[in-house]
């Protein structure tokens, strides 16, 4: 199953997807939440604190725009970009903004 969850900001799109991670990973099932939010939240709402939402890898831009695949399965990108949370919920960031203008 694929659930993408969006909306208008300050809507609690972040909350949202965490409650419904979390609630599939206590089921038992695997999850990945993908944060593609310019500035990812979705790490601390997950069970990380800074220190390790920061230590999460961004996937890099020619993976996100599709157009630099590599010959990385979706294992191996998981595996290399991806983060286990505290609630069993891997994480991966698909963007960051780290300066002004960046984005």
């Amino acid at each position: 199953m694929k659930l993408g969850v969006v909306g208008k900001g300050g809507v609690g799109k972040t909350t949202t997807s965490a409650l419904l991670a979390q609630a599939y990973a206590a089921r038992g099932q695997r999850v990945l939440a993908i944060d593609t939010d310019s500035n990812p939240n979705l790490a601390f709402s997950l069970g990380l604190d800074a220190s390790a939402a920061d230590r999460v890898p961004v996937l890099p831009r020619a993976l996100v725009v599709g157009s630099g695949g590599g010959s990385l399965t979706p294992a191996e990108l998981v595996r290399q970009y991806g983060a286990v949370t505290p609630s069993e919920v891997t994480l991966l960031h698909a963007m960051r903004i780290t300066q002004a203008g960046a984005g």
